[in-house]
C-alpha cells in the first residue's frame, strides 16, 4: 500500500492517503475527471507519467502532536555544480542577448550521498520536520515508483479550490528576507519586476485564450522560509472544468520560461539533469479538502542512500551569474535545512 502524506499552507492537520495502485493519465486534460492525488512532472510529453493516487483511504493527523529530532548526516557534490551552472548559464545569456527568447529557468541539482537510507519512520519524521519549519508552504512526501521518494515544500500555487472559486498565482523574482525587508513591490528591481510581469502576463493571456476574465490582484511579497517572491493572484469564477485549465497554464513562465516552447528547447541543450517531477505539479484534487495543486519547487527525491536537490532561478538579459547562482543555493537551504 502507498501511502502519500500532504499538509496544505497555515494548517496542522496532516493528510494521509493510502493508495494500492497510480493511474497513469494520458494527458493533462485528464484531471479532475476523478479524485485522487495527482504526482505530475516537468514534462508531461516525456518519460515520466502523470500519475494519479486513488485513494482507499485518507485519514487525518495533527503535526503539532509529533517530535520530529530527526539530523541527517550527509556529503554533496557542491564543489563540482558551479563549473556546470556557469557554462549552462552563458549558453542561455547567449539566445537571451540574440533574442531568441524572453527569460529562461535555468536549473541545477545538488546532490547528496546520506550517511544511511530513511526508513518509513524517518521519512514521516522527515516529511513532519518540513511541515513545522515551513508552516506556510505546502508539503507533501510523494513514493511515485519503487525506490523513489519525494519530499516537497513549495509556496507556489499553480491551481486551487477557494472560497470564490478558483485561484492561481504569478510567483517570480527572490530576495532573502533580510534584503526585502521594508521594501515594497515598486521598489524591487527592474529586472526582478520584469521577471515577474512576464510570468503575471502569460497567465492572464492564457486564461483569456480560454474565455476566462480572472480577478487580478495588485503586486504583492510571497514570504516562502528565508525568501521572499513577488507575487499577483488570479482568481477564476466557477463552474470550471479542472484539466483544461491546468493544460492551459503548466508550464508556466516561472518554471520553464517564455515563450515557453522556445526555451523548453533550449533548456533541453543546456540543462544535463533530468526534471523528472521537479518543476511538475502536484496535489489532491476533489478530496475532502478540495483542489490544492501546487508546482513542484523547494523539493528532493531520495532513493536508497542517495538524495537530489533541485533548484533554479529566471534568466534575463540582464541577469548576473553570481547571482542567480546565490539565488538557487538560498532555493537549497529549504531541503538542506529540514535535513539538519
Amino acid at each position: 500500500m502507498n501511502h502519500i502524506l500532504y499538509r496544505l499552507p497555515d494548517d496542522n492537520m496532516a493528510h494521509d492517503v493510502s493508495c494500492r495502485q497510480a493511474v497513469v493519465l494520458s494527458d493533462l486534460s485528464e484531471i479532475g475527471r476523478r479524485a485522487g492525488y495527482v504526482f505530475a512532472p516537468f514534462d508531461t510529453k516525456g518519460i515520466h507519467p502523470i500519475l494519479l493516487f486513488p485513494p482507499e483511504t485518507e485519514d487525518t493527523w495533527s503535526v503539532a502532536d509529533v517530535h520530529a529530532d530527526l539530523h541527517i548526516a550527509y556529503t554533496d557534490n557542491a564543489d563540482e555544480s558551479f563549473a556546470a551552472y556557469r557554462k549552462a548559464f552563458d549558453e542561455c545569456m547567449q539566445r537571451l542577448q540574440q533574442g531568441h527568447v524572453h527569460k529562461i529557468v535555468l536549473s541545477r541539482t545538488l546532490r547528496l550521498q546520506l550517511s544511511a537510507a530513511l526508513s518509513p519512520s524517518a521519512l514521516r519524521e522527515l516529511f513532519v520536520t518540513a511541515c513545522q519549519q515551513y508552516p506556510h508552504s505546502f508539503v507533501a512526501l510523494v513514493h511515485p515508483s519503487k525506490g523513489s521518494v519525494w519530499l516537497i515544500a513549495t509556496p507556489e500555487v499553480l491551481l486551487e479550490s477557494v472560497s470564490e472559486g478558483l485561484h492561481t498565482m504569478a510567483l517570480a523574482a527572490t530576495m532573502s528576507i533580510e534584503e526585502a525587508r521594508g521594501l515594497k513591490p515598486e521598489e524591487w528591481s527592474d529586472k526582478d519586476r520584469e521577471e515577474q510581469h512576464i510570468v503575471s502576463e502569460y497567465i492572464r493571456h492564457r486564461l483569456q485564450s480560454i474565455g476566462i476574465q480572472p480577478s487580478v490582484s495588485a503586486l504583492q511579497t510571497l514570504t516562502a522560509g528565508q525568501i521572499v517572491h513577488l507575487c499577483t493572484h488570479f482568481t477564476l469564477p466557477l463552474p470550471l472544468h479542472i484539466g483544461p485549465l491546468v493544460q492551459a497554464l503548466h508550464p508556466t513562465p516561472a518554471v520553464c520560461g517564455h515563450p515557453s516552447e522556445q526555451a523548453a528547447s533550449i533548456l533541453a541543450t543546456v540543462e544535463h539533469h533530468d526534471r523528472a517531477y521537479y518543476a511538475g505539479f502536484s496535489g489532491p484534487v476533489g478530496l475532502d479538502c478540495g483542489t490544492h495543486l501546487y508546482v513542484t519547487l523547494r523539493c528532493m527525491e531520495m532513493w536508497g542512500t542517495s538524495a537530489c536537490l533541485y533548484a533554479g532561478g529566471g534568466l534575463l538579459p540582464a541577469s548576473i551569474c553570481a547571482k542567480e547562482w546565490t539565488e538557487t543555493l538560498r532555493k537549497l537551504k529549504t531541503m538542506l535545512h529540514v535535513l539538519q
